[in-house]
């Protein structure tokens, strides 16, 4: 049986990986990527612990570290207000921290070993063309020319709201969200000490949320959420001090202060939490953001993503094996193993985006009696929201893989 062509619409974590799953057991891949590299605007970076033991088990995590692209044991922590008074209640959350240009450099020297794989950088998506009922290429645009791709399987995974949905029938529902928030980066690299050892949440109360990390190279990710037009705020530096740095700790608040100006790295991030009803339609398939949109809560949308690429390759390389027809139902069996996880996790995101809207002494009450519930509860409800397993059965290990190249921390 001739392997399909698969079309992967999206360079990005999802996208590159599986790519590398697909094209290392056999399948030629083209992947679609509309930037002109892998620096790309802001992007998560927290993989949770379950993502980097499958990374770690093919030898990928190793390959990071050893390039200086990941910071291992990074714990994500929650707070009600600055200090640490009251915790959010619940069991230890450790990962680790990627450089996704790194990490996407990685993926595609290791698919680049395949005579069977392509990416083409600086093309823009448009549409999807249908024949039949049943998307069969893509129309593109590269250095303004307009072209079309041809495939036997088109797997899209260019993330938030897709336009591809609209263009391959797809109905969204849509569920309340937070404020959007405003993502700045920082250079840090010369006060390295300031840097947080941990992924920070804090919740102030009536909306204001403030998020920080450290990143590779030495940098500071730190997002400020609240009601209101985070871009005309962005504008207008002197208020933008006022409310930002009383909230950030005093070990790390001079720093911020020196280098928040009009040259500062700057983006303001939509929060969306919607999903699609269903994940395919004749001839192609969404995963990651594309399918599901989460709102960067808790780095949830990264390793939800690279978990369905787990789970789609999964379904699609055994019934390639078996001989087995790309249809509605393999696809319908992807979306049922990963629907519930997704379900349970947006719903989640949709009561914290309700809560942190109350007052601070109410935030403070709720989290004190949940904290005593869950001590009263025991380990049980802890592991209430446990992670489920998802194992990678076709995640190709980079034992013997001989003069493997790959860019290093800067």
């Amino acid at each position: 049986m001739k392997p399909p062509r698969v079309v992967v619409v999206g360079g990005g974590p999802a996208g590159m990986l599986l790519a590398y799953q697909l094209v290392s057991n056999g399948v030629p891949v083209r992947v679609l990527e509309r930037h002109l590299d892998f620096e790309r605007e802001f992007r998560g970076e927290l993989l949770q612990a379950p993502v980097v033991a499958a990374l770690e088990r093919a030898g990928l995590f190793s390959a990071l570290l050893e390039r200086g692209l990941a910071l291992p044991d990074i714990e994500r922590r929650m707070y009600v207000g600055k200090r640490r008074t009251v915790r959010v209640p619940g069991p230890q959350e450790r990962g680790a921290v990627v450089s996704q240009p790194g990490m996407l450099a990685l993926l595609h020297g290791l698919c680049m070993r395949y005579p069977h794989y392509r990416l083409d950088f600086g093309t823009t998506v448009l549409d999807a063309i249908q024949e039949d009922g049943r998307v069969v290429a893509m129309k593109t645009r590269h250095d303004g020319v307009e072209d079309r791709v041809d495939g036997d399987l088109f797997i899209v995974c260019n993330g938030r709201n897709s336009h591809l949905r609209k263009s391959c029938g797809l109905e969204t529902e849509q569920f309340a969200t937070t404020a959007d928030a405003l993502w700045l980066r920082f250079d840090l690299s010369d006060a390295p000490e300031a840097l947080p050892e941990s992924l920070q949440v804090h919740m102030f109360g009536k909306g204001l949320v403030v998020v920080f990390q450290r990143s590779t190279g030495h940098r500071l990710h730190l997002a400020y959420s609240e009601p209101g037009d985070l871009n005309r705020l962005r504008k207008d530096l002197p208020e933008l001090r006022r409310r930002l740095l009383p909230t950030l700790p005093e070990t790390l608040r001079p720093h911020v202060e020196r280098k928040l100006d009009e040259h500062t790295e700057w983006q303001v991030l939509k929060i969306v939490v919607d999903r699609v009803r269903h994940w395919h339609a004749p001839g192609v398939l969404f995963l990651g953001d594309a399918a599901h949109t989460m709102s960067p809560s808790g780095g949830q949308g990264l390793n939800l993503a690279l978990r369905d690429t787990f789970v789609a390759a999964n379904h699609l390389l055994e019934a390639l094996q078996a001989e087995r027809p790309l249809d509605a139902a393999v696809f319908q069996r992807i979306q049922e193993e990963r629907q519930p996880e997704i379900d349970r996790v947006q719903a989640g995101q949709t009561r914290a985006g309700q809560m942190v809207l109350k007052p601070l002494g109410v935030l403070h009450m709720m989290f004190t009696l949940l904290g005593a519930v869950m001590r009263f509860a025991g380990k049980k409800m802890q592991g209430a929201g446990a992670v489920p397993t998802v194992e990678p059965r076709y995640l190709t290990p980079l034992t013997g893989a001989p003069g493997l190249q790959g860019p290093t921390a800067p």
